[in-house]
Parts: C-alpha cells; structure tokens; sequence
C-alpha cells in the first residue's frame, strides 16, 4: 500500500463528506483522488536487482509449480466459506482494467463495491431509490457470477442485511434525521425531499452494512487466519483500538487514505485453497462457456470467450442468475436454495496454500497473471521479503523443501534471486498450523504481507476510523454492526447469517456463529475450549413460521386446551436454570407441574395478602416518586418508567423472595434496583419471548451466567432459611414496609411444603421473579402511557378524582381504568406448541394446525373483539373483570393476575393522583416504540441503540406536591 501525507483534516462536515462516494474518491478530503476507482495501482517496492533477460514460459511455470494432480486438504479444517468471504474481499480491492492494465477500475477500500458498484452508473442500478432500499437478492459485481455459488449468497445476505437496516433506520428515525417530506410542500421540494430522504437511508445503510462487513473481516475473518478460533482469548488484531506501540507501522495512520498496490493484487491470488467442490464447480463453469475444460483453452481462446460471456450479463443485476436458480415474483431467490448452498460451503474442507494445488481449469488464468506480473515490473520475491523485513532465499530449498519443487524452480530461474514474486509465492513451502499464529497456513511471505495489509487498509480509511461512529451511522446502527468481546471473543458472522436466514438457521446453529472452519472440527475445538454445549450442531433446516390465532374465542380455545397445546417455555427454563428451571410451573403440562403452581399459590396468598400488597404499592410509589423526582426549571419530573414503574416490582420481589438488593437501607445488598431489572428482563426474555433469532445467542448466554450468579447467592440464602437464620435473612432484605411479616415467611412457607433447597431457589424463586417482574411493570407505563396519549387523556380528571377517594368504589373505578387502559396499548400474546391435527376457528377464519406447529395466541386481536367488547377503542369502565385475556386463561394463566390488579391500581392512584400530570416536552416525553405486525410494537433502549421487549424511558411533569409517605 502506498499511504498519503500525514494531514490535519481528515474528517469533515457536511453531506458530501459523511457518505462514501459512489467511486471511493474523498475518503480522504486533502487528496480526493486517493484511492479512487479508475486511478493507477501503485508500486509498493522498487525492484533494484536486474532479472532474467529471458523469463521461463508461464505454461512451463504453471504445468511444473501450480497445477493439481490430486486434492490437497487444508490441514486446518478451514471451510470453504473463508476463502469465498476472501474472494470478496480481493475483488473490492482489485479490478484491473485490461485495456489499461495500470489501472484499477475498483476504489482501494473495502467500501463493498462489490455490492454497491464502483461508479454511479453502476450504483443507480442496484438501487430502488426507494426507501434507501437495494433491488432484491443482488448486487454489483458481474465478474463473481462466475466464481463458486456461496461468492454470490454471501452478497446477497449482505444486500438484506442493507435492507433490513434502511428499514429500522426508518422506523426509528433518530433525532427525525430520515423524516419524511411534510405536506403543503411544493411539487418540486417534495420531489427533492423525497430523494433526501432515500439518499440519506441508502448512505447511512451503507455505512452500516460496511461496519458489519469491516467487523466480521477483523474478527471472523482475521481470527482464522491467526487462529484464535482455538482459543478463548478474546485479543484481536483489530488495528483501530488497543494496538501495542510499535505494532501498527508509523506510515499506517488513521483515515488519511489507501492505494492499492500491484504487489498485493499478486500476493492475493489463492487458488491453491478452491476446494474440492467449487474446483468442480470451476470445471462445469468453463465447459458451459467453451465447452471444453478450461487447461485445454488457449489464452486467445480465454479471453474472447470471457469477453463473450461477460457481454452477455443482463444489464440490470435484478435480472442475473447464478447456479441454475430463478427469481420469484418479488425478484428474491429462493431461501432453502440459497441456505443449501451455504451449507455445503461450509462442510467443505479448502485447499491447502502452496505448489501443486491449483485447480488446472485455472491453467489459464494464472497464466495471464504471470504475464500481467512481468508487465507492471513487479519486484522478485527475495526483494518482496527484503521489504517486510525477512530474510532473503539463500537457496531453492529454503523457498520449499519438497526435492521436486526446489528442483523444478533451480531449472526454470538458476537462483533464488532470480524467482518472480509471482509464481515464487505459489511455490512456497506453507505453514504448519500453530496455536495461536497460523490458522489458515498460508506460505511465509503471504502470511506477513496480508497482516500487514489489513492494518492498512482499515486505518486509512476514513470510514472505518475517524467518521466511523454513532454521529454517522445512528446509535442503532453503530450498535448493531459492533463487536461484543464477550460473544464468540467478538467474532460476528451470525448477525449477518441469522438477518438473512432467519427460518432456516437457529439462533445458536454452529454453522452461523464459525461458518469459516468445518463444522466436525470446530465441534472438536469447542469440545476442547468447554463451549460445545452453547451450539446447536443440526443442519440449517426450514423451520415453519408460527400459526398467528387473533380473535378472542381462538384464543380461549387454544389456551384451555392444554391436552392438545402445551407451553413451550420448558427449553428455556432448563437452558437457564437446570433441572430445576425444568420443574418450574410453566415449564410443562403435567399434574406435577400443576402442584408447584398450587404450591407458589399457597405460598403467595396468605391471610392479609391484599391489604399487605396494597399498602406496600402505594407506600413504594411515593417513595420512589420522592426519591427520583428532580426540580427542572422549577418543574417536577420523573422517569415514571426508568425509575418509578420499573423499579417498583423490583422492590416487592426483592421483599417476598429476599433478593439481594442494594438499597440506601440495605447497602450490603448486591444488585442495585436497575441491575436487577435488567437481569429480570433477561431472565424473562429469554423464557417467552427469544423471537429475534440473530439476538438469541447473546441473549440466552447474558441471561444464563446473571441467572446462574444470583441463583446461587438466592441459594445459599435459602439455606440459611432452613438453618433458622431468619433474623439474618431479614437483614438482607428490606422488610421495613408492608411486606414485613409476609416477605420473612414466603421462603419458609416454601420449604414447609416439602420442596427441598434447590427446588424453592431454582423452581419456585428464580422464575417466578423473572416471570413476576418485568411484565408487571410493562403493563404500569402502557396504562400511563395510554391515559396521557390524546386519545385517553380525557380520562385523566376522572382518574384523579376517584385516586383522592379512599372507598372500595374508587378502587372499583380505578381497576377498571387499569383494566382498559392494559387493553387498549397492551401487547401482550402467549405461545404453544400443538401435540394435534386440528382445526380452530379464529373469527370466522379457518386455521389448520398441525402437531408441531407453533402456535402464538395473539390478546391484541382479542382485546378488541367487538363480540366480547363492545365499543372495542373506548374505555368503559363496566365490563365483566372476568372478561379480559391479557392474563391469560386455562391452567396457565399469570399466577399473580388478584396481586398485579390491586399492585396497579394501588400505583395508579398514586400516579393518577399527581396534580396535572403531562408528558415531559419533546422526545423524552414520547414512549419510543417501533411498530410491529398484528398490532405489536417494540421499545428502544434508553440511548436507542437497540430495541427492548420493555418499556426503559418514559419522562413526565406533575405540579405541586406528593402525598405523605407513611412511617413505619
């Protein structure tokens, strides 16, 4: 690589400077050229020593030194899938125009320009200019139709994973950074506000989609190649962060800009590695365009033919095919073909690097790559090596110390000065694999130069450096495409497979999370590294979509049926908890699992129960309303969500179980109250609603190790229990409210009833808290969510008054208005699996399941069945108690259904109560929610970096002030 001058302005404002041009010129603003398409190849070493006068025939070369006589198999287990992620990355780099063979008709970046094209002609026509979106399943670079099938997947799963991005980009609208044009606009302003808007969606989507690619480069990628993969080490050669002094080279500076150089468009050329499968795939391809084997064609025979075949690619990529498969309608290939293809290209071995091993079809090829070597001038290998520092071939059997490869290269160059760069890479001996150091085994020299260059090329481009960041690509989109060191040590092939394949590929599937080493070695590498256990070994296979039920009578009909519909949360329970998790009560369908409901049951509802859970509601809603609300400009606000409705669950589990929590009145607890939401929600998650398959993985392995931690903690303090240390164990909870009496016991009553120790931590305790806490406090901000959305604020005075009145009547009242309000903005639904052909009848609508069909009961649906509701979006306050589904119904249904509705009224007439309560002004007023099919919708983290199955952030105003907290 050849570098620019080290410059001050590397990063600069504005539109034509925070988006990657369509060519790669102006990555670095000072030297706009630099490593633009169509822009010479640069000379990286000066070739000082004289040569050869009469250079060995390539043929000669080729028939002595490359060519295959048998399949060599990479000696490491590396899968196919890594040397086409390398082909990718070659052809980003390198396109040589061959009527000017100086010149590189590609940018030097890895700006996937293989996707997106390398000028703006040949962007315009992949894009829709909708939308910000890219024309379905295809991309930019003709030349890779020709190269194994898997080339072509791997583009077509990043051009979704563009897609899906521009689409949540859309969605989130960040800041209104992609707003749409507003009406009362002029034609003409809306015509431009409209590509505005397509532009900056199809730009920031590319920055992200290159952030994914650049991730999965340096970590996937890079970890093969030094392989780390063997290792649980989580250090990387990412060359942006972390770097040693002294291991980035001084001329490697940060976004000032690449050229490629010709030496490394030489050093690139792996055909050694083609595996078995794609050499024939190679052999086919030639035989369809000349219709004969590719080592029997002359080069003039090559190159007219090439030309031919090349001419006659459709234009539009939307129109181009790959491996015999067809478009459907909507222009997309089909996912079980395309996920077939995967599969085998991760089953199969590469080849290994060195002599003898390139596939003969290739004969050709590299014989115009000899030629093209000697045109450009190139240095000889021994100066290639002078320049990275090693030392220089004193002989032929340095280079390789096979007899008949030495003997074959003293006969063609007379001396080991004399051997060409190109083929003298091809001829070397190849690493042995070392652990860590040498994973893919490469030959010596190639092995230097390619490390060295990928530092290269990521610090010097702008994009991947100084304007890489959340300002850019969105705190959406820079989280989604970053690197998390604690899932598979940062490696994150996953997120792309999982985007694109969602029905075809579990969430923990061994072939999405290491598809660049073979699945029977990485099962040894895993076993070895005690990891086997977190992947899913199966197949990729189709996995059906569930079976949506929405009406209300469906509903009812699948959640009493548990004979023919049992619940599905089982797997996770045990996945988090062990056998224990495996007994919890909504783990199964069995008599068994029935008595541990009636026993949480016996335990829960005592004498007193809602006079002891009412006062602890209101008395912890004040407290906390106290405890967090803060003057701004003389105004009351809170987080009612953060801080209020969140946190007010965690204090009443924390009192009923004795959780340790970290209080201002018990500092030697262990987790605060926003930590154990957090590990709640993960708990919860991870039990009923794991539905994003590319986030399951981390989800599952986060929630396991904080289940594991505080279960363990929630153990010991169980014993202590059955010690009789009960004076102890009131000291670790709170136990200065309401719940005094009634939390010291609720352990104690557990183990009277026959349960041994690790069966009140693991199957009563752990899940009923996951389950108990997040959910109660979701329903608390979409009752205050509703109540101030101009749709149910004219509720708010009604609320108010019935919240000053202290009869059973305003508790009559206040129920009913948490009741609607649950109703109208909850999203709440249940899953089953059926163990049965039958049919259902959802509304009128016929719905065949069939035994093993997931089955998801849809309560949005049927919370606005006019048949059980009439005036389905108004709040009424007389309907039936008994009436309304979001607890569920049948032998499941939610446990802690009489608790939650005096918890909530109990909050609401605290809440309600609060003088003009209001939405804080702007955003932070707004409960972030995206919208989801059947009604759903999804919440966004507090800094909208990701989404959340629950509400984070929601801040309001109230005037004057709160009611007095009662002592105790």
């Amino acid at each position: 690589m050849v570098h620019g001058l080290q410059l001050i302005l590397y990063s600069m404002l504005g539109d034509d400077y925070k988006y990657r041009s369509a060519d790669g010129s102006y990555n670095n603003p000072m030297l706009p050229m630099l490593g633009a398409a169509n822009t010479p190849y640069a000379r990286s070493i000066i070739p000082e020593s004289i040569q050869l006068g009469s250079l060995p025939d390539p043929g000669l070369i080729f028939d002595s030194i490359y060519a295959r006589e048998k399949f060599k198999p990479h000696p490491n287990g590396v899968s196919s899938v890594f040397f086409n992620w390398a082909s990718l990355i070659i052809h980003d780099l390198f396109q040589t125009d061959y009527q000017n063979p100086h010149i590189s008709e590609t940018s030097s970046y890895l700006d996937l320009s293989i996707l997106y094209g390398d000028n703006q002609d040949d962007q315009n026509k992949v894009r829709t200019f909708k939308d910000g979106k890219l024309k379905p399943d295809c991309y930019s670079e003709a030349r890779l139709l020709a190269f194994p099938p898997a080339c072509s997947v791997i583009l077509i799963m990043l051009n979704r994973f563009h897609n899906y991005a521009v689409e949540q980009l859309a969605a989130i609208n960040e800041g209104g950074r992609f707003a749409k044009p507003r009406s009362g606009m002029s034609p003409e302003a809306t015509e431009k506000a409209w590509a505005k808007y397509d532009n900056d969606l199809f730009q920031t989507g590319r920055l992200i989609t290159c952030g994914l690619y650049i991730n999965i480069t340096l970590y996937d990628y890079v970890r093969t190649i030094i392989n780390l993969t063997r290792s649980n080490t989580t250090w990387s050669l990412d060359p942006r962060v972390g770097m040693r002094e002294g291991a980035v080279p001084e001329a490697a500076a940060s976004g000032i800009g690449n050229q490629v150089s010709m030496e490394f468009n030489l050093a690139y050329r792996w055909h050694s590695c083609i595996g078995a499968a794609d050499e024939d795939f190679t052999n086919n391809t030639y035989q369809q365009m000349f219709g004969k084997r590719g080592e029997d064609l002359s080069i003039p025979e090559l190159v007219g033919g090439l030309g031919k075949w090349q001419a006659s690619i459709p234009d539009d990529p939307a129109e181009r095919t790959f491996a015999g498969l067809k478009r459907k309608a909507d222009g997309t290939f089909d996912d079980g073909e395309l996920m077939n293809i995967m599969t085998e290209a991760i089953e199969e071995v590469a080849g290994s690097f060195g002599p003898k091993n390139v596939p003969k079809a290739l004969r050709g090829v590299e014989i115009l790559g000899i030629q093209m070597a000697r045109k450009w001038g190139c240095a000889s290998l021994n100066e290639f090596r002078k320049f990275f520092g090693l030392k220089e071939y004193q002989t032929f059997e340095e280079i390789n110390s096979d007899p008949e490869i030495s003997g074959a290269l003293r006969n063609l160059y007379e001396h080991p000065d004399h051997v060409e760069l190109y083929p003298g890479i091809v001829a070397e001996e190849p690493k042995i694999p070392m652990v860590p150091g040498a994973g893919i085994c490469p030959t010596y020299t190639i092995s230097r130069a390619i490390l060295s260059d990928a530092v290269v090329l990521v610090r010097g481009d702008r994009f991947y450096t100084v304007d890489y960041h959340a300002k850019n690509l969105t705190n959406w989109g820079y989280s989604e495409t970053h690197y998390d060191l604690s899932v598979n040590q940062g490696c994150m092939f996953y997120k792309l497979m999982l985007r694109a394949f969602p029905n075809h590929v579990k969430g923990n599937s061994i072939y999405a999370h290491f598809p660049m080493t073979i699945p029977s070695e990485m099962k040894k590498i895993m076993t070895d590294l005690g990891r086997h256990d977190n992947f899913s070994w199966d197949r990729p296979a189709f996995i059906p979509p569930r079976v949506n039920i929405t009406s209300y009578m469906g509903a009812k009909t699948i959640l009493e049926n548990s004979k023919d519909f049992r619940v599905t949360w089982g797997e996770a329970t045990g996945f988090l908890f062990g056998k224990g998790g495996l007994d919890f009560m909504l783990s199964g369908d069995s008599t068994f699992h029935g008595q541990q409901r009636k026993t949480m049951g016996k335990a829960l509802y005592h004498s007193d129960w809602k006079k002891h859970i009412k006062e602890f509601y209101e008395d912890i809603t004040i407290r906390l309303l106290r405890e967090k609300t803060c003057k701004i400009a003389g105004i009351n606000q809170v987080d009612i969500t953060r801080d209020v409705g969140n946190l007010a669950h965690v204090h009443f589990a924390s009192n009923i179980f004795g959780l340790p929590l970290k209080t201002a009145e018990n500092p030697k607890g262990i987790y605060t109250e926003h930590e154990m939401f957090m590990i709640m929600c993960l708990i919860f998650t991870t039990i009923f609603f794991d539905l994003d398959p590319a986030k399951s993985f981390p989800l599952r392995q986060a929630a396991r190790t904080v289940a594991q931690q505080l279960g363990q903690i929630m153990e010991a303090r169980v014993k202590a229990v059955k010690g009789g240390i009960l004076s102890l164990f009131s000291r670790m909870g709170e136990n200065k409210n309401a719940l005094a009496e009634y939390g010291a016991h609720m352990i104690r009553r557990l183990l009277d009833s026959g349960l041994s120790v690790e069966q009140v931590t693991w199957s009563q305790v752990m899940p009923t808290a996951g389950a108990m806490i997040p959910n109660q406090a979701q329903v608390f901000t979409q009752i205050i969510d509703y109540y101030l959305s101009e749709e149910g604020k004219v509720h708010l005075p009604d609320i108010r008054r019935w919240a000053k009145e202290r009869t059973d009547e305003a508790d009559e009242k206040l129920l009913h208005y948490c009741m609607e309000g649950i109703r109208l903005n909850g999203t709440f639904g249940s899953y089953r699996e059926s163990t049965a052909a039958l049919d259902i009848d959802d509304d009128g609508r016929n719905v065949s399941v069939k035994p093993g069909d997931k089955v998801f009961v849809s309560f949005v649906g049927a919370a606005r069945d006019p048949n059980i509701f009439p005036s389905p979006h108004e709040v009424r306050l007389d309907r039936p108690l008994d009436s309304y589904i979001h607890y569920g119904e049948g032998p499941h249904a939610c446990l802690g259904k009489d608790a939650n509705m005096i918890a909530l009224t109990s909050m609401l007439r605290v809440v309600g109560g609060l003088d003009n309560l209001r939405r804080a002004p702007g955003p932070q007023g707004e409960l972030k929610k995206i919208p989801r099919p059947g009604g759903f919708y999804i919440y966004m983290r507090e800094d909208q970096s990701g989404y959340f199955v629950f509400p984070m952030t929601f801040k309001v105003h109230y005037d004057g002030e709160l009611p007095a907290q009662k002592a105790h």
